[in-house]
């Protein structure tokens, strides 16, 4: 493995001024050059503009206020809208912290719709509404999809949707070091969090940003360039997000770059079938989170996200975690057992078992990181929640106090 605290030219990196000076900036300019492709300069500023399209101040029986947003995007070359939707939890007394969910199309689908009554509180996507508004924690996402597709007949091109609004005169496809998708999307994740910044309701410095699979890659870029998001939680992210490209394990750099061309960009492809003479890997990146919490999930049968490989990738980040005096608890590089969560940590991880996706288990898990490291508070269970001092909470129907 490359080494973490050591300078492409070989010097030692030994201090936080060293690390944000110099080491910091050329791992991200690295990895958005040569991996994910950099956000290009368009010729015209974009500038964005916010419509509230619907809002229920009793969704889930009272318990939450739920408000659909329109974002657009725009310049004088056109415009692109996506969708985000925002919960916030009525019964907070003050800006509460916030889970930051980066979708691709799930709000157009209709998977935020409530389910019925034999899983009351749970979104149609599985997310545990019900339990995020009782701990008080905020629910947003947007449809990162919706500002590009990626559905392309020719996959060496890159164009549409808000990727045309940064093209220069006559340019019709993205030049070698420019954005991949996941760049895109990460864009559309920053852009987002414009929004959520004007809200009073959440904490501006505890939203959480998060992702499963392709989202976790998105949730991890995104947060590398935007300092705004103050932590991450990565669910079966994988290779391009939590696990070391070289171990060549599961979803290698090659198919990646094979199957799915345009999710990096093409500078990427230099290094297909080349992974050795990659002088960074994905560790780096996590630690370029730091000092933010960061929290990498994955699971037992998840052998093509390569669940040594996140672990290896998460333990081998936490040097830079110590500089800034923030130790995490991992005694040695042997990975945990599963279903043995680390949540005390700067760092945190569990493996889980089962196989790849967002689970109520990292649902769960999530939601105790977040009351460790932002409320500050015991970490509580699913039954401290539901049997709020030994008494089962009134929850069908729900009854406010």
């Amino acid at each position: 493995m490359p080494e973490l605290l050591r300078t492409f030219e070989g010097k030692a990196v030994k201090s936080v001024k060293h690390w944000e000076g110099k080491r910091r900036p050329e791992l991200l300019t690295f990895f958005a050059e040569n991996l994910y492709g950099k956000i290009p300069t368009p010729m015209d500023k974009i500038t964005a503009r916010f419509e509230v399209t619907s809002e229920d101040r009793q969704h889930l029986e009272g318990l939450c206020t739920k408000r659909v947003v329109n974002i657009t995007l725009q310049n004088k070359l056109g415009s692109v809208d996506f969708p985000m939707v925002l919960f916030l939890p009525n019964a907070a007394k003050q800006a509460v912290p916030a889970i930051y969910w980066a979708n691709l199309t799930d709000i157009q689908r209709g998977r935020f719709d409530m389910e019925g009554p034999q899983r009351f509180g749970m979104t149609k996507n599985s997310a545990p509404l019900k339990q995020l508004m009782l701990r008080g924690i905020a629910l947003v996402s947007i449809d990162a999809e919706a500002i590009a597709s990626r559905s392309k007949s020719e996959e060496e091109i890159l164009d549409g949707g808000i990727i045309d609004l940064f093209f220069q005169e006559g340019q019709s496809n993205t030049k070698d070091d420019e954005w991949g998708l996941i760049s895109v999307w990460a864009y559309a994740m920053m852009r987002g969090m414009d929004y959520i910044l004007t809200e009073k309701a959440i904490a501006a410095n505890q939203v959480a940003v998060m992702g499963s699979s392709i989202g976790g890659k998105i949730a991890i870029w995104a947060a590398a360039q935007d300092a705004r998001f103050g932590m991450v939680l990565s669910a079966t992210a994988g290779h391009g997000g939590d696990a070391l490209w070289k171990r060549q394990f599961g979803e290698s750099l090659d198919n990646m770059i094979s199957w799915l061309p345009r999710w990096l960009g093409r500078n990427a492809a230099k290094y297909k079938g080349k992974t050795e003479d990659l002088p960074v890997d994905q560790h780096m990146l996590l630690a370029c989170l730091a000092p933010r919490p960061v929290y990498v999930a994955t699971a037992q049968h998840d052998l093509w996200a390569d669940p040594l490989g996140q672990w290896l990738s998460a333990y081998h980040a936490a040097p830079v975690y110590q500089l800034y005096g923030k130790e995490s608890v991992f005694s040695s590089a042997a990975q945990p057992a599963i279903n043995a969560p680390i949540i005390e940590s700067p760092v945190g991880y569990h493996l889980r078992s089962g196989f790849h996706g967002l689970q109520q288990y990292d649902w769960e898990r999530f939601m105790e990181f977040i009351e460790h490291h932002f409320l500050k508070i015991p970490i509580r269970s699913v039954h401290d929640i539901y049997y709020e001092k030994g008494k089962l909470v009134d929850h069908y129907p729900n009854k406010l106090k």
